[in-house]
């Protein structure tokens, strides 16, 4: 208990800390590493006063948000100013929270699963060292000090998962729609909540039921929160400068994903099909993980997570360090791991030179838009190499746990 609190108390205290050095919270809310045009709190605070002054925030093209994170601020902004760090501190050591709550569940289940014999008597990670890894994880730090609104599709998506652990399809649909609603690609994730659900709800359904049953769920929620915002807006306009955003591709600001570039190099008559081809690539990968990895609907969510992170047209390190922070939870695979030491390399050089190439090429001139596109491009190869090396590492425990005898030996596929 006192170690629990501990972590949770100095996570917050850190973060409340950090927001109050002007220099390092004025400088992440503007790096575009941590924050995109679709989370960015001061494009918010730009809507957000227009929405106050009865101007139509979606007029100008500046607002990418959706409208429940107008009344939510607009709420919050009748309050002391000091509110806004302590809601964003708080929302970040409740997600470090939620993630023991995750691993403990993760491992009650697990506890019924087959093992390695080696394995047999030892601990698993404590599900308070995945929420120190979260909590005082640099990326997460960086997302959370910025007021990235990435903050909430993470804890939307945490919430939906640890409830789909529970065997509560009503609140993990709730949830998963609501990160969706914010986001966009969390709808991705929705079949893996469904697997979860059915692989251990205490009341099982047939998997037809239960994929019925959570579709429903999951198409109400999201219909609800659609048409809310219509009624809280008076328009449809938030649809296109929202979601017409995220899918079209139409603010080209750079970022670390690797759309932005692309795209201001594309001739026109080409871009709509690399925009359909670049955005099924992003959502491909859902039922080919779901078929190969339907006993462990936990790890598709993580990869799935990764992917987002990877292809969804606004990425920021936020995206990253929800998967980061969610991997500890299968911590049995790691010692499968191969590329570990080439993988935090990967991601060293590029949080490193990544400033360093923006100043150049912005603000001294001595660059163009190839050094930071580079360096962004380092950055997703060490995610992919990552989620790579993870899903060998599954594949390999699950065939020397079916195949004891070949535990140690190279397998090769013919």
């Amino acid at each position: 208990m006192e170690k629990s609190l501990f972590i949770l108390l100095l996570a917050f205290i850190l973060r409340l800390w950090l927001f109050n050095l002007p220099a390092i919270a004025n400088t992440l809310a503007t790096r575009v590493e941590v924050v995109t045009p679709i989370t960015s709190f001061k494009r918010l605070t730009e809507g957000l006063y227009l929405y106050q002054h009865s101007v139509p925030p979606y007029d100008g093209g500046i607002f990418h948000q959706p409208p429940f994170l107008l009344v939510l601020f607009n709420a919050i902004s009748t309050l002391p100013s000091s509110v806004i760090p302590i809601v964003y501190a708080a929302v970040d050591t409740y997600i470090g929270y939620l993630l023991t709550i995750i691993t403990y569940d993760k491992q009650r289940i697990y506890e019924k699963f087959p093992t390695l014999q080696v394995e047999k008597g030892k601990k698993d990670i404590d599900p308070w060292t995945v929420a120190a890894l979260y909590l005082f994880n640099p990326l997460t730090i960086a997302s959370c000090v910025s007021k990235s609104t990435i903050l909430f599709t993470n804890l939307s998506i945490v919430l939906s998962l640890a409830y789909a652990l529970k065997g509560k399809t009503i609140h993990s649909m709730l949830w998963i729609a609501l990160a969706s609603y914010l986001s966009c690609y969390p709808a991705m994730l929705m079949p893996p909540m469904v697997l979860i659900t059915y692989n251990w709800a205490p009341h099982q359904l047939s998997l037809g039921k239960q994929v019925q049953v959570s579709a429903m769920y999951f198409v109400s929620s999201l219909a609800m929160l659609l048409i809310a915002s219509y009624i809280l807006t008076g328009s449809w306009d938030y649809l296109y400068s929202t979601y017409g955003t995220i899918l079209c591709l139409t603010d080209l600001t750079p970022n670390i994903g690797m759309f932005w570039y692309f795209f201001i190099e594309m001739f026109d008559q080409f871009r709509n099909f690399f925009l359909v081809v670049f955005q099924l690539h992003a959502f491909i990968f859902a039922a080919p993980l779901c078929i190969r990895f339907r006993e462990h609907p936990i790890f598709v969510v993580i990869v799935l997570s990764g992917i987002m992170s990877i292809f969804k047209s606004y990425p920021s390190i936020g995206d990253a360090a929800l998967y980061l922070g969610l991997l500890p939870v299968h911590g049995e695979i790691f010692k499968y791991t191969r590329y570990g030491f080439l993988i935090a390399n990967l991601f060293l050089y590029s949080a490193t030179l990544a400033p360093i190439f923006w100043h150049l090429w912005i603000y001294a001139g001595s660059g163009n838009a190839n050094f930071f596109y580079a360096i962004t491009l380092v950055y997703n190869l060490g995610q992919v190499l990552l989620l790579i090396d993870v899903v060998y590492a599954m594949l390999r425990r699950s065939f020397d746990i079916a195949n004891p005898q070949a535990l140690g030996k190279e397998v090769i596929q013919r």
